[in-house]
């Protein structure tokens, strides 16, 4: 078999000094968490670092490499656990243990009540597993009880199902409440006006409805096919949205499926797709900042689009297109898909590409003056 190299696709005419350590680390055991994690955090951070990448778009940069094994989220996991817990082969309890307590808590002071209770208790790892997903239950209904959701404490935003009471059931595209209810909670104050021009069966406005936290929260919705009443009829891409400039305080943007490019097609064109997409994408960009008041906020669903093309890197694309209309990003999200399976698609060149299985929720905010 021919290996393939891995390259982290820097510019023309420049080589990237993490192709070698990318390559390195591809060679590591996927179960081999704590020493995949201190390569990343002791060797490729700091060469990365030095090219200008910062952050999370670090993993994101390698995970969207050809023929990298590890994704984004399992080199996220294996980086808390060497960053929290760079000492674990000299703690009393399994390595496995603390990957559990570096994934699944934030703060160090649970991490550590925890940890005491696995070792008084003579707890199994299955015990540490379910004693923190019973407190987490707990402390869901706790926040349920008090704001009427589940509100959600870190950027990944994860659902089960859809809440019931919100949005229409059987929906084609129909987004989860809890999504829109976070989103409102993160990122509007009491009074607001709210705006969702691709309302879809009504989500934003069943929550706002239904949920007394926003009940001092207006809102409207507009769809090229209202699904009742509530919702006007407007194509944001033809007539643009039947509002007067600056009236809103944020707008919520959740571009339909169809939206995205399929590179299924035997005359399918990247660079085609992707230039028609953003073209969509800058008119609905325009139009919501035209209907934004000075200090008000968007967000937009995003994902990527992925195949045998490559990848086409649309929430950094549209993020672009955002700044360039005079806005900055004050938050990213990681919306995961629940219980639909990552399609893999044909072979190419012996690799199986994998199916985005994840969106981003990204805000902005326009300036105050």
């Amino acid at each position: 078999m021919t290996k393939t190299a891995l390259t982290a696709r820097p510019k023309a005419g420049k080589t990237s000094a993490l192709d070698p350590l990318i390559e390195k680390l591809n060679s590591f055991s996927a179960d081999n968490y704590w020493d995949l994690g201190k390569f990343l955090v002791e060797k490729v951070v700091p060469i990365a670092l030095k090219e200008g990448i910062f952050g999370e778009h670090v993993l994101k940069h390698m995970s969207d490499v050809p023929g990298f094994k590890f994704p984004y989220h399992m080199l996220r996991q294996c980086q808390q656990f060497y960053t929290y817990y760079p000492d674990v082969q000299r703690r009393p309890l399994p390595e496995i243990f603390y990957f559990e307590l570096a994934t699944k808590l934030d703060e160090t002071r649970e991490r550590d009540r925890y940890e005491k209770m696995a070792i008084n208790n003579k707890w199994t790892i299955s015990d540490l597993q379910k004693k923190i997903r019973d407190d987490e239950l707990s402390r869901r209904e706790d926040e349920r009880t008090k704001y009427g959701f589940d509100l959600k404490e870190r950027n990944v935003w994860s659902f089960d199902l859809p809440d019931p009471r919100f949005g229409k059931s059987g929906y084609k595209g129909r987004l989860p409440g809890q999504i829109v209810a976070n989103a409102l909670f993160y990122y509007t104050q009491p009074g607001a006006a709210v705006l969702d021009p691709m309302a879809g069966s009504g989500t934003t406005g069943d929550v706002i409805a239904s949920i007394s936290h926003f009940s001092n929260r207006r809102c409207k919705m507009y769809d090229m096919e209202p699904s009742d009443e509530r919702i006007g009829r407007a194509n944001i891409m033809l007539t643009g949205i039947p509002e007067q400039s600056s009236t809103f305080d944020y707008v919520l943007l959740d571009p339909p499926a169809e939206f995205y490019p399929r590179g299924d097609d035997s005359d399918f064109s990247p660079a085609a797709a992707k230039a028609e997409t953003m073209m969509k994408f800058k008119t609905i960009a325009r139009e919501s900042v035209r209907t934004l008041k000075p200090g008000g906020r968007i967000s937009v669903i995003v994902e990527a689009s992925t195949g045998g093309f490559g990848v086409i890197d649309f929430p950094f694309e549209v993020s672009q297109v955002f700044r360039e209309l005079g806005l900055s990003q004050i938050g990213k999200v990681y919306l995961p898909r629940r219980g639909e399976a990552a399609k893999l698609r044909a072979h190419v060149d012996g690799l199986k590409p994998m199916a985005s299985d994840c969106r981003e929720l990204l805000t902005f905010e326009k300036p105050k003056v």
